[in-house]
């Protein structure tokens, strides 16, 4: 048995019969074959993840972990530096690499936890910039097929929080996914003739509190934000989470407008399917910032954060999460979606 504590962010206690680790994706045909229809998982870095196989309760899966490592150039194209990264390395240390060579647009996806190879499939997001908005194409390993796939941007279905990769039809079961990430190709410009986005709420603040002025360079913005997320957000070697817990929820204008006359304090963002509430800003108007339940808690400089104390388990804080779901939707009408992926999900048998 193989214990999944050191593998996951919030440092749950979990475990699975079996790890394999995928170094190579040219090893992942063998990989495939030796696995036949046994049930598997994918793991990244363990950072959008809540576990529940505990000990006498084992996720009845082989946990395949990637590993996957290397950069690469790719020929530019239309005055842009195109460049491979594989699935399995850090996403903040690709970003960071990116701008010690002299290449920009990721800035402001600095300090996000996870792997290179998780970020499209939850098409993460941070100050005005959608990792779809930098994402040329991404490469994968089909286990229906057994071969290597690739998908262009326009075909990845990217949305809020939300690629094809999250989709059940395509993906299928927990237990059974179809496609490991194995690379993504990104366009990026060089640094000095970059577009810069400053406008998200606190980011021109930072800057201007930086002693910058006019046009700031892409590491100076990398800096600004992840100053801002160390301000906001705990490192998850201090304090075990997941970062953001639940989705901003995007409800209809009419419910945003009546929210906003009754609670002129609330962030509302306009967006093509509906307007953005802040759900960090609806659970501490619910009173929950900084609340425990056993070794869960809610963090008590970031609503939207849950933490592990050090002793919950996957169920202690699920259920701090449900508490917070009915909390909201009973004050706002607002149902909250959770962010993290639960393993085994919770209508699973």
């Amino acid at each position: 048995m193989i214990s999944l504590t050191a593998l996951n962010t919030l440092r749950l206690p979990a475990y699975a019969e079996s790890l394999v680790a995928v170094r190579q994706s040219s090893g992942l045909l063998a990989i495939s074959e030796s696995l036949g229809d046994r049930p598997r998982v994918i793991l990244g870095g363990g950072s959008n993840l809540v576990l529940q196989g505990i000990a006498d309760h084992p996720l009845d899966a082989v946990v395949l972990h990637n590993q996957l490592r290397g950069i690469v150039r790719l020929p530019e194209q239309d005055g842009l530096t195109r460049i491979r990264c594989a699935g399995g390395e850090s996403w903040h240390a690709f970003v960071m690499w990116t701008l010690a060579q002299g290449l920009a647009g990721l800035e402001n996806l600095a300090l996000i936890p996870g792997t290179v190879g998780a970020a499209p499939i939850q098409n993460i997001g941070a100050y005005g910039v959608e990792l779809a908005d930098r994402i040329e194409a991404v490469h994968a390993w089909d286990f229906a097929s057994r071969d290597h796939v690739m998908f262009a941007r326009d075909d990845c279905r990217f949305g809020y929080r939300h690629s094809l990769f999250k989709e059940p039809e395509v993906q299928g079961p927990w237990n059974a996914p179809r496609f490991l990430v194995t690379a993504v190709d990104f366009s990026l410009w060089p640094a000095a003739r970059s577009p810069v986005v400053t406008g998200y709420a606190g980011l021109s603040e930072r800057l201007g509190q930086m002693g910058i002025q006019g046009r700031p360079q892409p590491l100076q913005i990398a800096h600004a934000v992840i100053s801002l997320r160390r301000e906001k957000l705990p490192d998850p070697e201090d304090l075990a989470n997941a970062g953001s817990f639940f989705k901003n929820p995007v409800v209809p204008e009419g419910l945003a407008s009546a929210l906003k006359a009754q609670h002129p304090g609330l962030p509302v963002y306009s967006q093509a399917d509906g307007m953005k509430l802040s759900a960090g800003w609806l659970i501490e108007a619910a009173g929950l910032k900084g609340v425990r339940k056993g070794g869960a808690g809610v963090y008590d400089r970031h609503a939207l954060v849950l933490v592990n104390h050090g002793t919950a388990s996957g169920h202690d804080l699920l259920g701090l999460a449900r508490d917070i779901q009915q909390a909201v939707m009973s004050r706002f009408g607002v149902w909250l979606e959770t962010e993290p992926q639960i393993l085994p999900p919770l209508h699973a048998g």
